[in-house]
C-alpha cells in the first residue's frame, strides 16, 4: 500500500504543478490533493524537498531512456537521432506539463537546492547526448558539436519557459517543425 499513496502524492504533486503557480504547492495543499493528512505525507517522503527530487528522478530517468534507445539505434542517422530527441523531449513535456515546471526550475525554491542541481545536470548530459550524436556528423555542421547542441539545449529551454509562460496554452508542437527548420539550417550545412 504505502506505493501506491507515494504513487498517488507524486502524480497529485504533478497535476498540481499543472495547475496552480508553483509557489502556491504546499505540502498541506498536496496532503489534500492527495487526500491523505500531511502527517501521512511526511511518513512516506521526509521533505518536500524528497517529493520534487522523486517526481524529477522520474522524469529524468523517463528522458534518458528514450535518449538511450535512439542513440543506440545503429538504423538511424545521427542528424535524424538528433531530431528525435528533440521531438520526443518537447512532446513529452506538452503531455507531462508539471514535469515543466520542475525542468523550468520555477516549482523549486531554495530549500530544493539538490533538485536544482539535478535538473542542471539533467540539461548538461542532454547537451553532452546531443553532442557525442553530432560528433560523428562534425563535417556536415556549421557550427562545431558542442556549439549545435548547445543551441538545441537552448532552444529546448527557451521552450520549456515559453510554454510555461503562456500557462500551458500555446503547446510546443504547434511549432515543433518551425523549431526543427530553424536547427536544420542553423547548423547543418546545406
Amino acid at each position: 500500500m504505502p506505493k501506491d499513496r507515494k504513487q498517488i502524492i507524486l502524480q497529485s504533486l504533478a497535476k498540481l504543478l499543472e495547475e496552480k503557480d508553483a509557489t502556491k504547492v504546499t505540502t498541506s495543499v498536496l496532503a489534500s490533493e492527495s487526500e491523505i493528512t500531511e502527517a501521512a505525507l511526511y511518513r512516506h517522503f521526509p521533505s518536500k524537498r524528497s517529493i520534487f527530487l522523486e517526481l524529477f528522478t522520474f522524469c529524468d530517468q523517463t528522458v534518458f531512456q528514450k535518449v538511450g534507445e535512439i542513440k543506440k539505434d545503429v538504423s538511424i542517422e545521427p542528424a535524424e537521432k538528433v531530431r528525435l530527441i528533440f521531438f520526443f523531449f518537447l512532446i513529452f513535456l506538452e503531455k507531462n506539463k508539471g514535469f515543466a515546471r520542475i525542468l523550468s526550475r520555477e516549482a523549486l525554491g531554495p530549500n530544493e537546492q539538490n533538485v536544482i542541481d539535478a535538473v542542471n545536470q539533467f540539461y548538461e548530459r542532454l547537451e553532452l547526448s546531443i553532442k557525442q550524436i553530432l560528433t560523428t556528423e562534425k563535417d556536415m555542421l556549421n557550427l562545431t558539436s558542442g556549439q549545435s547542441a548547445h543551441l538545441i539545449t537552448s532552444i529546448i529551454e527557451g521552450t520549456i519557459s515559453r510554454f510555461i509562460r503562456n500557462k500551458f496554452k500555446e503547446i510546443p508542437s504547434n511549432y515543433i517543425e518551425n523549431y526543427w527548420a530553424f536547427i536544420t539550417r542553423s547548423i547543418f550545412k546545406t
